[in-house]
């Protein structure tokens, strides 16, 4: 009796603090946007709990009464919002909104045009295999992404800054404190998606995230707004430890490369601190590696991450690229258009000895470059790939002119290496984190040519002039 009543109340009690982290969520969006100035509070209000709400809010999806295929989901719901902020402004111009449509841009933006182009192509190629309902959806997911990307791009001033900002901060500690929950106390704490082994029965720790990487790359995308814009005093060291605690518990190798490379950029050729230092904190982090590895090496040598990934080459994700490359050929113009097709049913059933792998309902080739070639064809392959090496150049490049640069640079940094072993296209909610900050790194080049360089919001002498709440 007492089983059957756990088992109905336990999924109604998570019910109830997963509907009260959505109602902080959206008072700390509004009390955001309530303090701002900006001309775009209810564009922003979204924005904030869109990002406020990280995997949480999909609990939000309705449907439409009537039109069985098209679900309002979260990131939807931003494309009919931004669809009609372009219409609204297009019709009814305003001081506030200039809308610009003109042909000088840099190489990056042009070639997202492009790889979003041919990736509807596919879907439009391969119609009658997908289906109209996914094509439609998948041309929104598209033209969702260039949409943020602008739309960011044209509101993006300093309270723009400060509210997306402070979301992913305060996001971050939420999902960071929530992991190491999951991880020490309660590993059904606040959970909503995978429930991977790390080591022995340990599960790892999702956050507010449908899976560990999302986690830990939100995570990382926000240490980068907090090592650029943070003056070096205990907050920055606080949240930099707690947010290396949220990444160290997904256990996700990935991310915890990723992790490393962006904390060397950073400390390496941003901040430079001296060699001496960095070696000394080397060797602590290492030490510490050791001994949590002496203290659980029989579960760590016998967790599903050593013996799945090291111990059987033949499910290892070199199969899934071999797959891809291997049949690229077949269709290279528009590839495979999806995972409903032979080529892919079998291949993945031999791989993994997995039928729902097989079918598409879980897993994918675990790359989003592989993905690409496979499903949208060589072109878009190139084009997608050469759109990641142009942004991480251009950003890169202007980090000389203003180190605030360096937030675009070290998330498509991010974007880049993350798309190696995980997929990260243009329906993920990542890639729509990415949009934003390729808006902003656009906006922030404008104005750095408008003021030649003078602008407030590019002079990091006034290292937290992004969080004060003066009016520009």
């Amino acid at each position: 009796m007492n089983q059957e009543f756990l088992e109905v109340a336990l999924p109604e009690m998570a019910g109830i603090y997963f509907n009260a982290f959505l109602l902080l969520a959206a008072i700390i969006a509004g009390a955001l946007v309530y303090r701002s100035t900006s001309p775009f509070k209810l564009e922003l209000f979204f924005l904030s709990f869109f990002i406020l709400g990280c995997n949480i809010h999909e609990r939000l999806t309705f449907a439409i009464p009537g039109v069985s295929f098209f679900e309002i989901q979260p990131d939807r719901f931003l494309f009919l919002l931004f669809s009609f902020f372009v219409f609204r402004h297009l019709v009814f111009p305003t001081k506030e909104v200039q809308l610009r449509f003109g042909w000088n841009m840099p190489w990056f933006k042009i070639l997202i045009y492009l790889y979003a182009l041919l990736v509807i192509a596919s879907q439009v190629y391969h119609a009658d295999q997908i289906g109209v309902p996914e094509l439609i959806t998948n041309a929104i997911y598209a033209i969702n992404f260039l949409l943020m990307m602008y739309c960011v791009r044209v509101m993006a001033n300093k309270e723009t800054l400060r509210i997306i900002g402070m979301s992913l901060i305060i996001g971050a500690v939420m999902t960071s404190v929530v992991a190491i929950i999951q991880f020490t106390l309660d590993p059904m704490f606040l959970r909503v998606g995978d429930q991977r082994i790390a080591f022995g029965s340990t599960l790892r720790s999702n956050g507010l995230f449908n899976n560990e990487y999302l986690h830990s790359y939100y995570i990382i995308i926000t240490l980068a707004w907090v090592l650029i814009t943070f003056r070096n005093d205990w907050r920055k060291h606080a949240l930099y430890g707690l947010f290396a605690l949220g990444v160290l518990f997904s256990f996700q190798r990935m991310s915890w490369l990723i992790l490393i490379l962006v904390s060397a950029i950073y400390f390496t050729q941003i901040e430079r601190i001296a060699w001496s230092k960095l070696i000394a904190t080397g060797l602590a982090g290492i030490a510490i590696l050791i001994v949590v590895f002496l203290s659980f090496r029989y579960e760590i040598m016998n967790s599903t991450l050593v013996r799945q990934r090291l111990s059987e080459p033949v499910n290892s994700r070199a199969g899934y690229y071999a797959t891809a490359i291997g049949n690229v050929g077949k269709k290279p113009i528009f590839g495979f258009g999806g995972k409903d097709n032979e080529t892919y049913y079998y291949s993945m059933l031999r791989i993994t000895h997995d039928r729902d792998r097989a079918t598409g309902i879980t897993g994918d080739f675990h790359s989003g470059y592989f993905s690409t070639m496979f499903f949208y064809g060589l072109l878009a392959f190139l084009a997608f790939t050469a759109f990641i090496i142009a942004a991480i150049i251009y950003f890169g490049g202007l980090i000389k002119s203003s180190l605030v640069f360096a937030i675009p640079f070290l998330v498509a940094l991010l974007f880049g290496v993350g798309n190696l072993t995980n997929t990260f296209l243009l329906p993920e909610y990542l890639s729509l984190l990415y949009a934003m900050h390729m808006g902003i790194g656009q906006r922030l080049r404008e104005l750095d040519i408008a003021s030649n360089g003078q602008h407030p919001l590019l002079n990091m002498s006034t290292r937290n002039h992004l969080w004060e709440l003066s009016k520009q």
